[in-house]
């Protein structure tokens, strides 16, 4: 089972390094312009969306609030770049119960943080192979 990767925010260059690191450890790495990111979603359901912003672009921590606050996507894992690729905001599926946000400083722990659901299910226990 491999686990699809949705990343937006900076331009397809700058994101090279962490798509590239992504499929490496054997995930399935989609990219995409913010402006279709709802089209995209709904196409691919994937498993973690990564929102990667740039300094000169406010659209990415709009974009990353909208889809907090939305109802159509709490079950979607979202993950945000902060400070020039050094830590991750990570906000795993999301109910009334949990809205629970963590921060971590690799993108392959935030996406076993964003995919640990509850205290019984997390990547280990899906018993998927990620090298860390």
């Amino acid at each position: 089972m491999r686990l699809k990767v949705l990343l937006t925010g900076k331009d397809k260059f700058s994101q090279e390094a962490d798509a590239e690191l992504l499929r490496e450890r054997g995930f399935l790495v989609y990219r995409c312009d913010e402006h279709v990111i709802s089209d995209m979603i709904e196409e691919l359901k994937p498993d973690v969306l990564i929102i990667n912003p740039t300094e000169d672009q406010p659209s990415a921590g709009n974009l990353y609030r909208r889809l907090l606050k939305s109802i159509k996507y709490a079950a979607l894992p979202l993950i945000y770049t902060l400070s020039e690729d050094d830590t991750y905001i990570v906000n795993s599926r999301r109910n009334i119960r949990n809205k629970t946000s963590y921060i971590v400083d690799n993108i392959i722990d935030g996406i076993k943080a964003a995919l640990n659901t509850n205290n019984n299910r997390g990547l280990n226990n899906l018993r998927l192979k990620i090298a860390s």
